[in-house]
């Protein structure tokens, strides 16, 4: 169990880099293996809850930025078009307690075109929205939140 962050994290640099040549892995080994010296030695420990290893969570989590992301490209693209957008800036209540699961939400807030996350204060976040929301629940946020509950607790 204690080897699954590295392999994870030298399994995505491959990927990232989809390049299996000998610097691209030597370059790649070097965060895995400094990680696995930091966990053995005691200096860092990784106290993580089971669920972040749970890929059917992870891959809803990414289906529904893919599908917010897909949505906001259309909605941006016909307001770059058609000129219409009613910018705001909206204040929105974080309710995740873990600081992961609050940076992945702000992630997938700001990966979103038309919303980016500008500040964050306490349990609230700030969101410019290039279409104002009659109701800021409606930014869809829900579903992100209740996975990222799901995995970050």
């Amino acid at each position: 169990m204690q080897l699954v962050p590295q392999v994870l994290s030298f399994g995505l640099w491959i990927l990232l880099w989809r390049s299996p040549h000998p610097p691209v892995v030597v370059s790649g080994a070097v965060f895995p293996v400094g990680l696995l010296l930091l966990l053995r030695s005691g200096r860092i420990s990784l106290n993580l809850p089971l669920s972040v290893f749970r890929l059917d969570l992870w891959l809803l989590f990414c289906a529904c930025v893919a599908f917010r992301v897909a949505l906001a490209v259309v909605k941006t693209g016909y307001a770059a078009i058609s000129g219409r957008a009613s910018p705001a800036i909206v204040a929105l209540p974080i309710p995740l307690r873990s600081e992961m699961g609050q940076l992945l939400l702000l992630w997938a807030i700001t990966v979103t075109p038309g919303t980016i996350a500008l500040l964050v204060e306490k349990d609230t976040v700030y969101v410019h929205c290039l279409h104002r929301p009659s109701d800021p629940q409606s930014l869809g946020l829900t579903r992100l939140v209740t996975l990222l509950e799901r995995i970050w607790g």
